[in-house]
This record gives C-alpha cells, sequence and structure tokens, in this order.
C-alpha cells in the first residue's frame, strides 16, 4: 500500500496463515490497550521464573530467575529481540480473551491468539495462532496515521518496531538510516514479514508463507521489498 495515495494490491493467498511472531504485534496493542485503560502501568514488576523459559529466540531464557521485569521490558524485548519468553509472559498477564476481543473489536475477525508459544499440548489438540495479512496491513495503516488506541502509544509502537533487530527480508537492500517499523515471524517452514517503510514516498507491505523452503523464499521476499520501493519511489 502507498501511504500517500493508499492504492494498494493484494495478491496470491492474502487470507489466514500460522503466524508465529506476527502473534506479537496483537499481543503489543493489547498491551498498550490495557495501559491505556489503567489496567496496567508500563512499570509494573514481574519475577522471572525458571518456569517461564522457552526455547528459540531472545535474551530470557539465558538470564538468571527472579530477575526483576516490567511490562515495557517485555513488550520491548518482545518485539525487539522477539523474545519468545518476554512473549508467553505477556500472553499470560494480558490474556488471550483478551488480545482477541480487542482485536475482533478493530474489527479483525481472523487475527487471533490461541495458545502460547512452543505450547505443545495446545498445538496438538489443534489450537494454533493465526494472522491475516490484509488485517495485519491495515492494523499497520492505523499505526501510520496515529489511530491505534492513542496517536502517543501508536507512535511508540512504530519506534519500538523499527527497532527490530531481525533485519534479513525487508530492510536488507536499505541503508540503515531507512527507517522501517517491521515485524518478522518465523518457524519450520513458515516465513513472515510484515512492515512499513519510511521512504520518501512510505509503503506498506505485509508478505506471508506457511510450507516453504524459507531458505530459498528469503531472498525472493527481498527482491519483492525492493520492487516495490522501486514502483512507490520512481
Amino acid at each position: 500500500m502507498n501511504l500517500l495515495s493508499e492504492e494498494s494490491c493484494v495478491v496470491g493467498n492474502s487470507d489466514v496463515f500460522v503466524s508465529a511472531g506476527i502473534a506479537k504485534l496483537p499481543i503489543i496493542v493489547e498491551a498498550f490497550r490495557q495501559i491505556d485503560a489503567g489496567i496496567l502501568k508500563k512499570n509494573n514488576s514481574y519475577y522471572l521464573k525458571e518456569t517461564d523459559k522457552v526455547p528459540s529466540l531472545g535474551a530470557l531464557n539465558n538470564l538468571h530467575e527472579s530477575i526483576e521485569l516490567t511490562i515495557e521490558d517485555l513488550y520491548k524485548l518482545m518485539i525487539i529481540v522477539s523474545d519468545n519468553t518476554a512473549t508467553n509472559i505477556l500472553i499470560e498477564i494480558l490474556g488471550i480473551h483478551n488480545i482477541n476481543h480487542t482485536m475482533a473489536a478493530m474489527g479483525f475477525d481472523k487475527t487471533r491468539i490461541e495458545r502460547k508459544f512452543f505450547d505443545k499440548k495446545k498445538a496438538a489438540e489443534g489450537f494454533e495462532n493465526k494472522f491475516s495479512l490484509v488485517e495485519m496491513g491495515e492494523l499497520l495503516r492505523r499505526l501510520y496515521h496515529l489511530q491505534v488506541i492513542s496517536s502517543e502509544f501508536s507512535q511508540e509502537i512504530i519506534n519500538i518496531l523499527k527497532e527490530q533487530q531481525r533485519n534479513n527480508i525487508i530492510p536488507y537492500y536499505f541503508e540503515e538510516e531507512m527507517p522501517i517499523a517491521h515485524l518478522q515471524g518465523a518457524d519450520f517452514k513458515i516465513l513472515h514479514n510484515i512492515g512499513i517503510v519510511f521512504s520518501e514516498n512510505p509503503f506498506i507491505i505485509c508478505m506471508g508463507s506457511n510450507d516453504v523452503n524459507t531458505r530459498k523464499l528469503e531472498s525472493i521476499m527481498r527482491d519483492i521489498a525492493l520492487m516495490c520501493y522501486n514502483h512507490a519511489n520512481k
């Protein structure tokens, strides 16, 4: 989507995908909704438990038990370094029902959280986190126009997304000075990347895939991002 003209196009299946890390965008939106409502405060404390720790990305599974964290620490770790332990802690604090209720209230009927990350029991029972590329594109559009929760919180979410450290897809061809607010999701045969590219003519790009060769797809997604940039800024 060209954010100046709002001209857009959809190619291929842009409906529902297994979300992997894209689930973290609805989660951070719900965190800010509860902060705005006074249910939570950014500086509320949480003490890490050994049982919280899950594998893969992030820092918390390498830190010692009982370390003090704030809600702000958790959502920044979740987005910036894709911390899965921080994600699960936030899902527990915020509540799956509340995250899904907020998505529904925003008009997003297909994006849902059904379980924590690495919950093998729930996964075996058929529970899966899902997202719609079109819905997440619309969420990014609203963030760009500072229409999510409040202008202040929308801008804060954008600023956090700009700090995302997994920069091997959308930002790959661009200089570090080019601000890109994006989020990546990756798992076995799953690869997604969605974001706002703050070029001279800013645009949104959302790419999703399930059941793919992720190594080969990375280069294809990079090329698609560059093609979109060239089209938006020709």
